[in-house]
C-alpha cells in the first residue's frame, strides 16, 4: 500500500477540518476526484469512464451541497443517489457496442457512485454539534492505519496493531486536552476512532482481494483506491457513531 500518499491525504483532510467545513469540503472533493477518475475509470470493464465520471459528479455534487447547506443530516445524499441509478441504467442501455459485460458495468457505475458520494458523511459531521472533535477523532483512526501500513509485518497483525494504538492515542486525547474531554466523552472518543480503524483496515483488506482476482488487469486502479477507499469507507461510521456520542 502507497503509505505515505494515503497518510498525506488524511493529514490534509484533519486540517482542513480545523480551518471549517467549507475546506473540508474542497478536501473531500478531491479524494472523490482521486477514487473515481483514479480508480473507478481504469477498471477493465466497459463503460468504466462513464462511471468514474458519473461516480465523481454524483460526489462532487453532493459535497457543494452539504457544504453550503445549514444542516448536519445527509439528504443530499438520498437526494442524488436516485438520479444517479438512472443515469447509470440510461448510458447502459444507450451502449452501441453489444453491452457486453452489461452486469458488471451496471454494477460499478452504480456502486462507484453510491461510494463517491460517502465521504460527505465527513462534510456533513463537521456541521454538527461537536463535529470538529468527531472528524478528528474518526480520521485519526485512519490515519494510524494508513501509517500501519509502513510496518513489515503481515497485513492482518499490523492493522490490528494500528486499530489498538488508535483507540490509545484517542484515549490519551480526550485525557490531555482540556476542551476535547469537555466536549467529548472518553467512551464516545475511543469508539468513533476505534470503529474508524476497523472501516479503514476492512475497506484496505477488499483491496488487498481486489488486487488478487483483478492480477495486473486492473493493477493500475489499486493505488488510487488503496489511498481513497479507507477514507471512503470510514466517513459513514465516523458519521453514524460522531452524531450519537459526540457533541
Amino acid at each position: 500500500m502507497p503509505w505515505l500518499p494515503a497518510s498525506g491525504f488524511i493529514v490534509a483532510l484533519a486540517l482542513a477540518s480545523v480551518a471549517g467545513r467549507t475546506v473540508l469540503a474542497a478536501g473531500v472533493v478531491v479524494v472523490q476526484f482521486v477514487f473515481a477518475l483514479g480508480g473507478v475509470r481504469r477498471a477493465s470493464v466497459p463503460a468504466a469512464r462513464l462511471a468514474g465520471w458519473l461516480a465523481l459528479t454524483v460526489g462532487v455534487a453532493g459535497s457543494v451541497w452539504t457544504a453550503f447547506a445549514d444542516t448536519a443530516d445527509l439528504k443530499p445524499v438520498a437526494s442524488l443517489l436516485g438520479p444517479a441509478l438512472v443515469v447509470a441504467v440510461v448510458v447502459q442501455l444507450a451502449r452501441r457496442d453489444g453491452r457486453a459485460y452489461l452486469t458488471e458495468s451496471l454494477t460499478l457505475a452504480v456502486g462507484a457512485s453510491a461510494l463517491a458520494v460517502l465521504p460527505v458523511a465527513w462534510i456533513a459531521l463537521r456541521g454538527a454539534d461537536g463535529g470538529a472533535y468527531a472528524v478528528g477523532l474518526g480520521l485519526l483512526g485512519v490515519g494510524v492505519v494508513a501509517v500501519a501500513e509502513a510496518i513489515p509485518l503481515s497485513p492482518a497483525v499490523r492493522r490490528m496493531l494500528a486499530v489498538l494504538v488508535a483507540t490509545a492515542l484517542a484515549a490519551g486525547l480526550v485525557s490531555l486536552i482540556d476542551d476535547m474531554a469537555e466536549a467529548v466523552p472518553a467512551v464516545g472518543a475511543v469508539v468513533v476512532t476505534a470503529f474508524g480503524a476497523l472501516a479503514a483496515t476492512s475497506a484496505l483488506a477488499a483491496v488487498d482481494r481486489l488486487g488478487v482476482e483483478v492480477g495486473d488487469r486492473d493493477g493500475a486502479m489499486l493505488v488510487p483506491l488503496y489511498v481513497a477507499l479507507p477514507i471512503v469507507a470510514a466517513a459513514p461510521v465516523a458519521y453514524v457513531l460522531g452524531r450519537i456520542l459526540v457533541g
